[in-house]
């Protein structure tokens, strides 16, 4: 049962973590009238959280990824970002949902250490 909660609780996470890349391309495109600046927007704001996410918080950055509490929040501010993300391009019930799922996550990341 504990282990199908854990597995539950990483399936979750890599959701929140697409998510979030939605978030900010969706926003992205949302932001301006002006098309080449929604294209630019709308892949650069997923390329920076992607590389951000690369540098401090994959299990595979190896020496940069940022230890207990630094890591924690690193995904809380980042994910935050994303919700308000969601909040500015309209969608304020996605936002809702996703900040909800975000706290659950982190919360069970707590509970069963998965840092």
């Amino acid at each position: 049962m504990i282990q199908s909660l854990r597995s539950g609780n990483m399936l979750l996470a890599f959701l929140l973590e697409l998510g979030m890349l939605a978030a900010f391309c969706f926003a992205g495109w949302v932001a301006t009238n002006v098309l080449w600046l929604r294209v630019v927007l709308a892949v650069g704001l997923p390329a920076l959280a992607i590389l951000l996410w690369a540098v401090w918080a994959a299990p595979k950055a190896g020496k940069r990824r940022l230890k207990m509490p630094g890591l924690l929040i690193f995904k809380l501010i980042i994910m935050a970002v994303a919700t308000a993300a969601w909040w500015v391009a309209g969608q304020a019930f996605i936002a809702a949902i996703f900040g909800a799922l975000v706290v659950i996550n982190l919360l069970g990341m707590l509970a069963f250490r998965q840092f």
